[in-house]
């Protein structure tokens, strides 16, 4: 009888110290309510790039481009995503909308036995260059990460007097975003 007495004291004195599930739930509740308010935080607020309106496009080339004149700048005329109407199919051309900064990729792919040398350029000055070789439809990549201010303009254009052959049909892609706004 003792022995009995003695397990069913244990037992409950066992139940009193571990918290109960009503008890861990809570708990659980406070801890969640507390990771909101850090993640709406104004501090954290402030970091975010721009978390009204993001900036971003994808656009590529939608037939072949042939002759491509020394300089000119490529249009990546079909548009796949463009949150921000930061980029012009038109004219081939990002324009910041605000001071941060931009993370770019170019593509461009050489046809035939021609290849094709291009460059990113800002404001019309040298970021990266890419060549797709002579080799069938081989493509080029350029990638840059930089800081602009708002209204300036990022392109791609060919860079040499020889290969002037891209190919299109979505080959060659121009995309870019916004990393962290000023």
């Amino acid at each position: 009888m003792l022995r009995l007495f003695l397990l069913v004291s244990c037992i409950a004195v066992t139940l009193e110290r571990s918290p109960s599930r009503l008890e861990l739930i809570e708990e659980r509740i406070d801890q969640l309510e507390n990771a909101l308010k850090a993640c709406t935080s104004p501090d954290l607020r402030k970091r975010a790039s721009n978390p009204t309106t993001p900036v971003a496009f994808s656009a590529y080339l939608s037939s072949d481009v042939t002759p491509v004149a020394d300089y000119e700048a490529l249009v990546y005329d079909h548009v796949i995503y463009n949150s921000g109407d930061a980029y012009n199919a038109h004219v081939g051309r990002f324009r910041a909308p605000v001071a941060g900064i931009y993370h770019f990729v170019a593509t461009s792919q050489s046809y035939s036995s021609y290849y094709i040398e291009f460059e990113l350029v800002r404001d019309g000055s040298f970021l990266c260059r890419g060549r797709g070789s002579q080799s069938y439809q081989s493509t080029g990549t350029c990638a840059a990460t930089v800081h602009l201010s708002a209204n300036q303009d990022v392109w791609v254009r060919h860079y040499s007097t020889n290969g002037n052959y891209i190919r299109g049909s979505g080959y060659s892609v121009f995309t870019g975003f916004l990393v962290h706004a000023d």
